[in-house]
């Protein structure tokens, strides 16, 4: 998706930094693509399996409490990253708030709602309806003003909410809770990528990602203590490494590679990550959780991942 792009504060002048030391390429075209396409298999292969490591977890460990770990983790994996690069960050009061708002909406509402989700329902599902939030931004765009329909954003987005009828079961005129969770999960997050196209930060990726991070972390963390939630790391204990692999791979790891893959591919190819997530996620649940699928889910998922593919579209 272009957008999510925008939202971590991609612009030209950060991507190209590392890539050319004066007029001197130092990697060659071939070296250049292979590195991309590395970066894009394991931004995708981390990214889709979010739902799938963490279902195992759900019945030891609370869902924002995982949540809450697992950005800790992520930030310090990016944190360190930016330890190494040196390099200078520095933000106005206006970029701090609105860095905030992001994470608010991003780390702690929008992933709490994704972890509940999968709590609550298929991880298949949860995923399915998550990618989908491309059809949201256009949607809540086209509301407020901010964008036009064209014929083929239309098109997109009635391929797209009849995918969700689908997936989500709708049809039925039953829905469960975990369904509920996610379409409020792709809500928020849709949400998020508004704002930073809004906002259209021009920042290192790392650094807008971190300070992001941080307050949404702020926000999850006051919210457990305000319900009395135990914020204790204990009951992960039970989950170690599919744990780690959330924090360090997924939220941290994961953000590093898919920032390289937009250096090396370009923002349009990179976003694709996103569009193939539903249906990689969906695969990784049959193999690893035993979740079977219906012929009105995979419809569904094809419909979504179609109209998806049309809003997302710059041309």
């Amino acid at each position: 998706m272009p957008a999510i792009t925008a939202s971590i504060g991609l612009d030209k002048t950060a991507c190209d930094c590392d890539i050319f030391t004066g007029d001197l390429l130092l990697f060659n075209q071939k070296e250049f693509a292979k590195m991309g396409m590395l970066s894009y298999i394991i931004t995708l292969l981390l990214f889709a399996s979010m739902e799938v490591a963490s279902k195992p977890l759900m019945g030891s460990v609370d869902p924002l409490v995982l949540t809450f770990w697992r950005f800790v983790c992520g930030v310090a994996v990016l944190g360190a990253v930016m330890a190494v690069r040196r390099r200078k960050v520095q933000f106005s009061l206006k970029t701090m708030s609105i860095l905030a708002v992001m994470g608010v909406l991003n780390t702690f509402m929008s992933m709490s709602f994704l972890q509940l989700a999968v709590k609550n329902t298929e991880a298949s599902r949860a995923a399915t309806i998550f990618g989908s939030n491309p059809v949201f931004v256009v949607l809540i765009a086209a509301i407020i003003g901010w964008e036009r329909f064209s014929k083929r954003k239309g098109f997109g987005l009635l391929l797209g909410i009849a995918g969700l009828v689908l997936v989500t079961g709708m049809y039925t005129l039953k829905v469960d809770t975990g369904t509920v969770y996610a379409l409020l999960a792709s809500l928020t997050f849709s949400l998020y990528i508004l704002l930073g196209r809004m906002a259209s930060l021009k920042a290192d990726p790392i650094a807008v990602n971190v300070i992001s991070f941080v307050f949404g972390l702020l926000a999850l963390g006051i919210w457990l203590f305000a319900k009395g939630v135990p914020i204790s790391p204990a009951p992960l204990k039970a989950g170690i490494p599919s744990f780690l692999f959330l924090g360090i791979g997924v939220s941290g790891l994961g953000y590093v590679t898919f920032i390289t893959a937009i250096r090396k591919m370009g923002a349009g190819n990179a976003s694709t990550i996103f569009l193939l997530k539903p249906a990689v996620a969906t695969v990784l649940a049959i193999l690893f959780l035993g979740e079977t699928v219906t012929l009105h889910f995979a419809t569904g998922l094809l419909l979504a991942g179609a109209g998806s593919y049309l809003v997302a579209r710059k041309k």
